[in-house]
This record gives structure tokens, sequence and C-alpha cells, in this order.
């Protein structure tokens, strides 16, 4: 037996041991996959090792039934309030969607955005996602939702320069200095470089430095904000960014369509990362985000849904599938972003973009993992040799069985287990229809 083991597995903390498996390696020098089991005490990952586990103590034992665990997924972005409206704006680039989606915002409450919240997040879990930026309207009611539901959870309240309906950034501050729990934290959001003054943008990018916190925005998502960017200050978005000290390792941009060569070496220097949302881009209307290019300049590129109103769903499955084979058809080469690469991005490289100590199947990351159940006509042959070929291209969120963030089970069966999502899913209809109603 090889195993790897970070300290004396004990007794003093809840325990879980998980057996059976067919253990998916993601991050930088993943090996291959491997038959084996996953040792959890307390919130991290104690032990790991092929065959049959050694005698441990746990005070839960899961026989994966050889089921494929893998890190669970991260989403570096989305905006739990429109999960409500799902369907409705079609048809419209980015601009006139915006201007469209602002009408519901200035209605949403805070018992719609906490229905909101609660169904985007079982949505995500129950397809895999353990970990999810939200760059949110209504911040108190999105933690709360992710505390009670078990998602990991980055809050992003954006703030937007003239829109009564948005947070500010002293509302931010406050909750900055508020208690959120262990896995639920909050960031700074900006919405964008248009909808934010320069002045906004340095003072919310102070405000995430003085609380050791990072940044989140929206960047270049459209050639039109592009080039209103362009137009307003000479140069193209990344660089201003750089120019007002926004780009750091913890700097998140949404999007990032419409970079050239010389920023993507811009946001490589700094550490900063994309999340790139291959459905919401094509969706309204914005374009292929230059992923290939960014690969080449060292930059960090995770992935992300997007909102429900972008994108339709929030199934990371769909996202890997999606990301891998737009830029082999755009770029005519059926290399680029092998299924390892998407894997990383969707797990690894989303954490690190967080700053979180997750993605990976290595003694003392956080134990947030996900089993997929291989017993399905469309992932076999699931062998080592096959699996992260047909978990990017074969899978999806419904085959997950189990999901486990922070060491606690939080669904089960494919049902969520800390709540009931029969009646968060009533709660999002009484919502919506109020909503959509006007």
């Amino acid at each position: 037996m090889d195993a790897s083991v970070a300290g004396t597995p004990g007794t003093q903390q809840a325990t879980l041991l998980i057996h059976n498996a067919l253990l998916v390696p993601t991050g930088e020098r993943a090996g291959t996959p491997f038959h084996g089991w996953i040792y959890v005490a307390g919130t991290r990952i104690r032990a790991v090792g092929t065959g049959e586990p050694p005698m441990l103590v746990a005070g839960r034992t899961i026989d994966a039934g050889g089921h494929a665990l893998l890190p669970g997924f991260v989403n570096t972005h989305a905006h739990s309030h429109s999960s409500l409206t799902r369907g409705s704006a079609e048809g419209l680039e980015l601009e006139r969607w915006i201007a469209t989606i602002e009408r519901e915002q200035r209605i949403l409450n805070d018992e719609d955005a906490h229905a909101a919240a609660l169904a985007t997040y079982a949505e995500a879990l129950l397809s895999g996602t353990t970990s999810i930026l939200d760059m949110c309207l209504r911040p108190v009611p999105a933690l709360r939702a992710a505390r009670d539901i078990g998602i990991r959870c980055t809050v992003a309240p954006y703030v937007l320069d003239g829109r009564d309906f948005a947070p500010t950034l002293d509302d931010v501050a406050a909750l900055l200095c508020a208690d959120t729990g262990t896995t639920s934290r909050v960031w700074v959001g900006l919405h964008d470089l248009e909808s934010c003054s320069d002045r906004t943008l340095v003072e919310g990018a102070g405000l995430a430095a003085r609380h050791g916190v990072g940044l989140h925005l929206h960047c270049a998502e459209s050639r039109h904000a592009a080039d209103q960017t362009r137009r307003r200050t000479g140069v193209g978005p990344v660089t201003h960014l750089h120019r007002l000290g926004l780009l750091g390792s913890g700097t998140v941009l949404a999007h990032g369509v419409w970079v050239d060569e010389a920023e993507a070496r811009l946001l490589a220097q700094a550490g900063a990362s994309v999340a790139h949302c291959p459905h919401a881009n094509l969706k309204l209307a914005s374009g292929i985000a230059p992923v290939p290019m960014y690969g080449e300049a060292g930059v960090r590129v995770t992935l992300a849904t997007d909102g429900a109103k972008a994108n339709n769903r929030l199934d990371m499955f769909d996202v890997m599938k999606f990301a891998s084979l737009i830029h082999k058809g755009r770029h005519l080469d059926a290399s680029l972003l092998p299924p390892q690469q998407i894997l990383d991005m969707a797990t690894a490289d989303g954490a690190d973009a967080l700053g979180l100590a997750a993605g990976r199947l290595v003694p003392g990351m956080l134990a947030d993992l996900v089993l997929v159940n291989v017993d399905q006509f469309h992932l076999q042959p699931a062998t080592p040799a096959t699996i992260r070929t047909n978990l990017v291209h074969a899978a999806r969120g419904g085959d997950v069985h189990t999901v486990i963030v922070d060491g606690r089970v939080v669904v089960e069966n494919g049902r969520l287990a800390l709540l009931d999502q029969d009646e968060i899913l009533a709660a999002m209809r009484h919502a919506g229809a109020r909503l959509m109603a006007g």
C-alpha cells in the first residue's frame, strides 16, 4: 500500500473514511487516478492511500462502491440573485441585457434574495460544487443561506455607482467586520470599470487590502465595454486596472474576453486570476475568452457558470465540457485544454484563485469532496485511464452521489442532507413568480 499521511489520524475530531473509491487527483504533479481510500479528520484530509485502508478509527465509513472521488468544484463567478428569473431577458447582447435586468434588481427584497441564494447553492451542491464566489446584491441573506445549506461561500457584494439597489463600500466594510462563520467570508466586489468610477475602484481595492481579502469584478466582458474604457482612459481595461493598483494575487476578474497579449502578461505578472464563463459569454454575444493565450502567458484561468439568468445552468460539468470544446474548435487544435487541465481549472486552480487550501486530494487540504456515480452507461468504462476524459466530456451534475464540505456530508444519495430541498424549490417558485410579475 502506498499511503501519504499528514500526522497521525486521531479520534478527537469527527472522522470519516471513504474507501473502495476511484480517486482522481488534481493540481500540480497530479498522478494517475487510482483505486483507494481517503481519511478525513475534522475539516481536513488526513491521509490518502491506494488499495485497502489500514486500521483507522473512523466515526463514519463510506463504501464508495467504485465511484469516482474528486475534489469539489470551485465556481469562481456566480450571481445568486439571478436564479429566480431564469429563462427571461433572452436574445439580448450584454449591454441591453444588463439594462433589462435592473428592473427586477430594484424590486428584489431580502426574502427573495434568501430564496434565490438557497436555490443557487442547492443547484451548485447537487451538481458537485463545494465552493462558490457569489457576486450578489444582498449579501446578508446570501451568507445566511450558505451557512444553513453547508456550501463554502465567498460573497462579493457588488458595488455600482448611482444605483440605490446596490450595496455601497460602507456596507461592504461593515460586513468585513462581522462574523460570517467558518465556511463563509466576504470579499470586495466592484461591478466593472465603467459602472464604478476610478475613485470607487481605488477605494474598493484599498478596503480589500486593509482587510486582507480578495477583490472581484467584471472586466473586458464585451467589446463595447472594453472600447468604452479605451476611449475614456486611452488604454485597455486590464492596463487601466494595473495603473490604478487593482491587480494582485487576490484579484479575480470575471470574463476577460477582450484582452490582448500585453495585458495577459500584466495579469500573469500580478498573479491575478480570470474566471472563464464560456456559456454566458456566448449567450450574451460577448465573444470567447482567449484561454489558450492566457495559458501561454502564465495566467491562472478558473471556470465559472456566471448567474443562472446568463447561463441557465449552474452545472460545472457542463462548463468543463463546453470550455474544452469551444477552444479546440476555434483554434482547430484538438490537443488544447485536455481533461487534466480542465479538471484543474475547475478544482485546484479555482481554489488557488480564492486563496483556499482545497481542490486537491492531498493531506492537509480542506475536506471538500465529491463522489460521482459511475454506474451509468455514459460513464463506462470507468477506469484510471478513462475517468478524467469521461468526467469532463460525459458526466453531468445529476451523476453526483455524495458531496462533503469541510468534512461534513451535505449531499447524500443525490439529495440535500441539511435542508429540505422541496421547501427550497417551493420558496424559489414563489419569489420568482413575484419578480416576474413585477
